[in-house]
């Protein structure tokens, strides 16, 4: 009998009114599942406490926080719930702790993917990436440049040093594309991350795996089995 490999669209980059983004998350759940995603993942910035950039976008509200993180993942678990009843989606918790540097050499984004736990975002990188490595690591758009925003090159320069931390760097950021990145050889992602319905089109993943399991979606991306879907 010949095993089956099935086709799955996912992305597990997209931002709520839980920090930056402009749609619920039960908004967020409606939109990805009448599009026919197979799973998603939010993962809300949750920033440091220990830098200026931190500190303010907690003070803006564009950040978790230790006051609203409990309610963020019951309000992920619940619209899990109904993502699965009605449009058969997974619907993941995550986080993407957020590291803004005014240099371009200490920024760093790490989305944290099955997050069932407050995370300490003031922990240095190697301590984060050991503290939760239950967790799925994913090097956020580790080549990140764009002009007027913070750029995020910390992890890629130190790739080296890092990759064994990851279980996957992103080659596709919203419009973006590392071409870099996608040919490094490591496991690879793309997602949009989303934060308005502008987000689309943008870049997505596609895996194939055994079947729709966090636990699959996630291994077939750590052995190579996705590419990169602009959607």
């Amino acid at each position: 009998m010949d095993h089956k490999v099935n086709r799955y669209l996912v992305d597990f980059h997209i931002h709520s009114t839980f920090s930056d983004g402009q749609l619920s998350i039960a908004e967020i759940v409606d939109l990805y599942g009448q599009k026919g995603f197979a799973a998603i993942a939010i993962t809300d910035h949750l920033t440091d406490t220990k830098t200026l950039t931190g500190n303010v976008s907690r003070k803006l509200n564009l950040s978790l926080n230790q006051n609203n993180f409990t309610k963020y993942l019951e309000t992920i678990h619940s619209e899990s719930v109904r993502a699965l009843a009605k449009y058969n989606m997974l619907v993941i918790p995550g986080v993407e702790v957020t590291l803004n540097s005014w240099s371009r050499a200490e920024g760093a984004h790490i989305v944290l993917l099955n997050v069932n736990e407050v995370i300490d975002a003031d922990l240095t990188i190697k301590d984060l990436l050991s503290r939760y490595k239950s967790t799925f690591r994913i090097a956020a758009h580790p080549l990140w440049e764009k002009a007027f925003e913070f750029k995020t090159t910390l992890l890629w320069d130190r790739r080296q040093e890092l990759a064994t931390y990851f279980d996957a760097w992103e080659c596709g950021t919203g419009t973006h594309f590392s071409p870099e990145v996608h040919q490094s050889g490591y496991a690879v992602i793309a997602s949009s991350d989303f934060h308005n319905r502008h987000y689309t089109p943008s870049w997505k993943t596609v895996v194939y795996a055994d079947e729709l399991k966090m636990s699959s979606l996630f291994k077939s991306i750590r052995q190579k089995r996705c590419e990169a879907l602009w959607i």
